[in-house]
């Protein structure tokens, strides 16, 4: 999938910020959601945008969906495709640390150093279309693979999907209590925008969750 790799360089070097490190993109290879639903599937044509506040307060990009417009189903065809080019990974909690950011904002929210780091941990399974089969795909939803009177420079196709649990754990310092421990976890998980999966102790699961990577109009 050449195309699509040069495509993962642009898009890095060209997000909001520039500087900060996106530790989601850098393990996972994909970027959050909001809403993060499994509902997505590979070849799903949205329409969008990377929220600039998110990425320049966490370092971590955001891609906020606004109109899901052609939701591309897991046919028998696809899964196929998957298997027999093995584009996709299973993983078992697979963890790593979230950016800085995170344990600034908290910290800053709280007036002390209270919060150490941020982990997130992932077990599921990570599908990717290649060329082919999203050229294949817009044909189908929009009448042509790059349709000449849609210019929405906000529209963009899912070319990679993480599915499956999501959980956040937030490491404290030793002196902090454990009301101080769950105000802290309400406030991560409105940051987050998730409302249930909340263990004050210092845990916020997303139990079926899902991100992603887009390709933009501009690069159909």
């Amino acid at each position: 999938m050449r195309r699509l790799g040069l495509l993962v360089t642009g898009f890095v070097t060209g997000a909001a910020g520039g500087a900060a490190a996106d530790s989601i993109y850098d393990n996972l290879n994909v970027i959050r959601m909001s809403p993060p639903l499994a509902y997505y599937t590979p070849g799903t044509i949205a329409r969008g945008y990377l929220d600039k506040r998110t990425y320049d307060r966490t370092g971590d990009r955001l891609l906020k969906v606004n109109v899901v417009r052609c939701r591309a189903k897991f046919d028998e065809d696809g899964f196929s495709q998957i298997l027999d080019g093995a584009a996709f990974s299973s993983h078992d909690q697979k963890s790593f640390g979230l950016s800085a950011g995170w344990a600034n904002i908290l910290n800053a929210s709280f007036k002390g150093n209270h919060v150490t780091a941020v982990n997130l941990t992932f077990t599921g399974t990570i599908y990717e279309y290649d060329e082919a089969k999203l050229i294949a795909l817009r044909k189908k939803c929009l009448g042509s693979a790059n349709p000449k009177g849609d210019k929405s420079r906000n529209q963009f196709q899912i070319v990679r999907l993480a599915v499956g649990r999501f959980e956040y754990a937030l490491q404290f310092a030793g002196d902090a209590s454990a009301g101080l421990k769950a105000d802290i976890v309400n406030k991560f998980a409105g940051e987050l925008g998730v409302n249930g999966g909340i263990d004050k102790r210092g845990t916020v699961t997303i139990p079926n969750g899902a991100m992603a990577f887009p390709l933009w109009r501009d690069d159909w």
